[in-house]
């Protein structure tokens, strides 16, 4: 059976309770917690955490900590204030038999409605690292940078085959950007 790992970088906020419910976990995945545990949120016994005290480059040391630390076969990324829809681990398992040994990106959605990505292109703006399904090839995988658009440089920086577009929506995204990007 191929396994998943939920990477969550988290900075303490009480959401990450709602994020860890939302994750629905087959034998053999994981699910890595990296960052500050929020006080009052009780462990969730299916959760790995790994303490980190990184500072301020939104989620990408905690990001890469969690590949490392990573072994399922594939990597999944989820913040902790993002939630995954009850379909998205049956999504997960139709990804990874139909583009095995691909990076596939799939479509998230912003609490407003707004869903992206809005075309099947590479582009700033058009990707999160929320909609990422990668194969767990450390070699292949990209860099998570520390600036405003990592997601995608690591997405830019993968040495995979392209990337695999798919329509599915995985995730919601805890809060709308603060920066729009034109369409």
């Amino acid at each position: 059976m191929t396994t998943v790992s939920v990477i969550v970088p988290s900075v303490g906020r009480r959401s990450l309770a709602r994020t860890l419910a939302s994750i629905t976990c087959w034998p053999g995945d994981e699910i890595l917690v990296i960052g500050t545990w929020p006080s009052g949120v009780p462990r969730d016994p299916r959760a790995r955490f790994l303490p980190c005290t990184a500072g301020q480059d939104t989620g990408a040391t905690e990001r890469r900590l969690g590949m490392t630390a990573a072994r399922g076969d594939y990597l999944v990324f989820l913040d902790d204030d993002d939630t995954h829809y009850r379909t998205t681990r049956a999504v997960l398992a139709a990804v990874m038999t139909d583009a095995a040994d691909r990076v596939t990106v799939c479509r998230v959605r912003y609490p407003s409605g707004r869903t992206i990505w809005i075309d099947p292109v590479l582009r700033f703006g058009n990707v999160s690292g929320q909609m990422v399904v990668a194969p767990n090839d450390p070699a292949r995988l990209g860099q998570w940078t520390s600036r405003y658009g990592q997601d995608f440089d690591f997405l830019a920086t993968m040495a995979f085959d392209g990337l695999v577009w798919n329509r599915h929506v995985i995730a919601c995204l805890g809060h709308e950007p603060a920066v729009q990007v034109a369409r």
